[in-house]
Parts: structure tokens; sequence; C-alpha cells
């Protein structure tokens, strides 16, 4: 299995100012390439292959005006062509398409696996001669893993963050310990007040890591907009953002990553609503919050460490009415609203709280789907828009107030 291992490391001032060439150069040539496939498209209608890419900026190079593009490693810059041309097959595979870089925000590079076996020493990784002995920091077990002999690795990245730190990842091929099997299965409803609801009656508050950090923030952004852009007092200010900043992200995701670890630890089976998160983000009332809660991050976690570990994890149709139906009877509650926070039952007279009650029915329909083999319900077909009888906009409307009501 192929894996990361992501360690920091400290570059002297002399091959911090390498790293920044190389950054800067590899930035030029993607900017370069792109620029010159997308004319070349736009008046001829031809298609520049990456030979041809390769070829111009061999060309670059002898030219008097670029040819600080000899003074840097070659793989990098070769890397970067190749990222444009993955880049485009994404595009022609229905993804967005490729957008020139800038030098603000992340800065990474890349290396292939040419560097050599002998290319890390005890704490110490040699990726050229300029990016010698450079210092870095891990784990004590990764630290041994790194250091094995028999060591495989397909490339090496090194990024540098708005924070001015730098960081090497290394992907490696690296045998996974599968958790063992177990008979558990549960249902997750996903909220605003509180993040993870459990069929199993469990609750995981939202610990709101911006709303708590918002008046530093506010403070900071309000000094940097009355500082100088470009000054000294500009770049400290800046520094001090990136840094709250980059603080809140680590929190989340690693609050993300104990929360996902936990599920997959206990259970076999986890069924989840498939929520439209681009749609839920329309209604401007609740749209800080939604952002708040990283749902995307934290589905794309539970995805690849439900892969990792052969845990089966299922999908219930987002126009499922799991909060409008009652878990004990089956019965639908029409007239249901986000300011009901108990579920109430006229036909049997339960009273449950709205959010354990969606994710029993999470719960139920998910174990409904593993049995049949599809998502298709009954109940959800009375929820979900025609799109015979309404309008585009209609139906978007439908489906934004649909994921919210659920």
């Amino acid at each position: 299995m192929l894996k990361a291992i992501k360690v920091r490391i400290y570059p002297n001032n002399t091959q911090q100012e390498y790293l920044s060439k190389l950054f800067g150069c590899s930035r030029f040539v993607y900017n370069k390439a792109l620029d010159y496939k997308k004319t070349a498209y736009e008046q001829d209608k031809t298609n520049i292959s990456y030979n041809q890419l390769s070829q111009y900026i061999t060309n670059l190079k002898k030219q008097e005006d670029t040819s600080f593009l000899k003074e840097v490693h070659s793989v990098p810059l070769q890397q970067s062509l190749k990222d444009l041309d993955q880049a485009y097959k994404h595009f022609f595979k229905g993804k967005g398409f490729p957008k020139f870089k800038n030098r603000h925000g992340k800065q990474s590079i890349r290396f292939n696996n040419q560097l050599g076996k002998k290319f890390i020493s005890s704490n110490k990784v040699k990726l050229n001669i300029q990016l010698a002995n450079i210092i870095f920091k891990c784990s004590k077990r990764d630290m041994n893993y790194l250091n094995k002999e028999d060591l495989i690795y397909k490339s090496v990245t090194i990024s540098k963050t708005k924070t001015n730190k730098y960081f090497l990842s290394i992907l490696v091929e690296r045998e996974h310990k599968v958790l063992p099997n177990n008979q558990n299965t549960i249902g997750i409803d996903l909220g605003i007040k509180d993040l993870i609801i459990t069929s199993d009656g469990e609750v995981t508050k939202n610990n709101k890591y911006i709303r708590t950090n918002q008046k530093k923030l506010s403070k900071l952004q309000r000094n940097l907009s009355k500082k100088t852009k470009g000054s000294n007092r500009f770049n400290k200010t800046r520094l001090r953002l990136a840094k709250l900043h980059e603080k809140i992200s680590n929190q989340k995701n690693d609050f993300l990553h104990k929360e996902v670890n936990k599920l997959i630890n206990e259970n076999q089976v986890i069924c989840l609503e498939d929520l439209n998160v681009k749609g839920m983000m329309k209604n401007h009332k609740l749209a800080r919050s939604i952002q708040e809660l990283s749902l995307n991050e934290f589905r794309r976690i539970l995805e690849y460490k439900c892969k990792w570990n052969n845990r089966e994890l299922v999908f219930v149709d987002r126009f499922y009415p799991s909060s409008k139906t009652c878990s004990n009877c089956g019965s639908i509650k029409q007239d249901l609203t986000l300011s009901d926070r108990k579920y109430n039952c006229s036909s049997c007279g339960t009273s449950i709280d709205r959010d354990i009650n969606a994710a029993i029915n999470i719960h139920n329909e998910g174990q409904r789907i593993l049995e049949v083999g599809t998502t298709s319900s009954a109940r959800g077909e009375d929820i979900r828009p025609k799109k015979s009888k309404t309008t585009k906009a209609t139906s978007k409307k439908r489906e934004t107030t649909s994921s919210l009501v659920a």
C-alpha cells in the first residue's frame, strides 16, 4: 500500500534561498506550459503533448531572459510538466480546468524516485548537492522506518506553508495492519449543534474552533487591513494571522481524525447520509456554521480509512426523510421544522431526540441497502424533486431544503 510519511525539515538560509528558486521556477514552468497549451488550442485547435512541452521548456532554457531555469535541478521542472499533463487528464474526466499557479499560499515541488536509496541517513536527508544534510524531525517509529535498508519509495515532495514552515512528504510502499473484523453496525447523523450523533445515542459536540477564535481572527484582520501592503509590519501581521489559521486547521484535522478512528475501531458497518454540502452552503443563515464543520473532509477521511481497514461504508440517499420518519412505527411527520428538537410521533406516541431518531433511521436504511443492494426508497420518493415537472432552479432549491431538514 502506498502511504506518505510527512516530516518537518529545517533548511539553513542558503538552502531556503535555493528552495525559493525551485518553487519559483517550477511555478514558472507550469504556468508557461499551461499558457502554451491553452494558446495553441485556441488558435488552431491543436493539442500539445508532454514531449512537445518538454522540448518547449528546453528551448526556454536556451533563451537569455529565461536562462535562470538552468540554475535549479531539472527534475522538479519535469515533474511540473507531468502535473500539468495529469491535470488535463482529470479535466477530460469531468473535473475542473487547470488553473495558473501564484506565489501566494502553499508552495511545493516534487522529486521522483531517482534520488537513490541512501538519500536518508539518520535524521538527515540529501536530495541533491544544494539540498544536502537537511535535518528533519518525526516520530521514532517513522524514523526507524525511513532508515530501513529495503525502503521502497515512489516520490519526495517538499512544501512550504504560509507560516514559512518546510515539510518533506515521502511516498513509500508500506504495509498496513488491518483492524480485526467485528459485528457492530452504526448509523451516523451529522448536525450543526452536535457534529456526530450515532444510532447508539452517543453525541459528539461541535467544538466550533473558528467561533472560539473569532475575536482574535477579526482583530488580526482589522490590523492587517490598516498596514501598508509589503511593509515589515504588514508581513509580521500577515504571519501572525496565518499561524492562527494554521492552528485552527490543525485542531480541526486532529479532531476529525480522532473521531473517525473511534468509529472504524468500534464498527464494521457505518451508515452515513449522502449530504449535498454544496447545496446546503446556499442557505446564508447556516453557511458559516456548515463551513466550520468540514463535512467534506470528514467524509473523505472516513472513506479512505474504511477502505484501508476493510470497513463497509454505506451512503443513504440524501432525499431519504431520516428526520421526518418515526424510528419506531415508520410514519412520516411532514410538518417537522428545524426548531423542533424533539420528535413526537402522533401515530405511536414515541418521543425521542430528533437527531438520535434520524441516526436510527439512517442505520435502518443502511441495513436495508446492504440487503437489497439499492439506494432507492419508496418513502424517499415523496421528497425527491421530479425533473419533468419542475424547473432546474426549483429542483436545486428543494434539494437544499431537503438536505437541511433531513
